[in-house]
């Protein structure tokens, strides 16, 4: 930064040979200073080489550059944050309205759809089952705010049925298999969490990856072609780092 000390140069106070004597490129920046109370004078400011006397100002008091201009702070850039949000999603040809299947849709909401909404973490070089997500313990399932799962028709996961309507999921990650947990709050921070307000729990099947998976990977995976006759149906897979964690789903029909 540079200061002003006591003598300034005030474009406007000094005569045009004054500045004609001043050898430098005029950079002209406004500055507003109180010269006394009450009192506020706009200054067009020449930074000039620090000490140069200039003409005074009124009551006798004169300014001048007494220091450097430090070079500048560099320009503000966008950066990555630390994780992100994502989802999955299948969507099915018609909505459920009451009590039965209609397909199309005639619901202005459009189709149904089983979602999976998560904060995407990344590696960045981490051990994560075992090192940054601790083995055993109930894991918010991703970052920041909690995962939620919202379903427009009842399903199965595993061998729990979820009605229709919005859950949280964790994951109790071990070093053989583990448990996905839904619980029927909604909306709060990732770690939040009360068991009190369990739907339940499903184990998982924990299998190792080929390739490490950098960033937090949920696919919702439908089985296709569909069977002909049976429900839609599928994996849910919650990949990271070096494993991932699989469990069955599938629309719990009929009703």
């Amino acid at each position: 930064m540079w200061n002003l000390g006591p003598t300034f140069t005030d474009s406007r106070l000094c005569g045009a040979s004054v500045l004609e004597k001043l050898d430098f490129n005029l950079e002209m920046t406004m500055f507003a200073r109180a010269l006394r109370p009450g009192v506020l004078i706009l200054l067009a400011v020449a930074l000039v080489e620090p000490g140069i006397p200039v003409a005074p100002l009124p009551g006798g008091t004169t300014f001048a550059v007494t220091g450097e201009l430090s070079a500048q702070e560099p320009p503000e850039h966008p950066v990555v944050a630390a994780s992100g949000r994502a989802s999955t999603m299948v969507t099915f040809d018609g909505r459920l309205i009451s009590g039965r299947w209609f397909r199309p849709s005639v619901s202005h909401s459009g189709p149904a759809r089983f979602v999976v909404d998560y904060g995407q973490p990344h590696a960045r070089g981490r051990d994560i089952f075992g090192g940054l997500v601790p083995y055993d313990e109930v894991w918010r399932l991703g970052a920041n705010q909690a995962t939620h799962l919202r379903t427009d028709v009842n399903l199965r996961i595993g061998e729990l049925v979820v009605p229709r309507g919005s859950y949280t999921l964790y994951l109790i990650p071990r070093v053989n298999g583990g448990e996905l947990v839904i619980n029927r709050d909604t909306g709060q921070w990732g770690t939040e969490y009360d068991s009190g307000t369990d739907l339940g729990r499903v184990p998982v099947e924990r299998r190792a990856l080929a390739e490490t998976e950098e960033s937090l990977n949920i696919t919702l995976a439908p089985v296709q072609p569909q069977p002909e006759g049976e429900p839609p149906s599928g994996l849910l897979r919650m990949a990271w780092g070096e494993a991932e964690y699989v469990v069955d789903w599938a629309v719990h029909w009929p009703e």
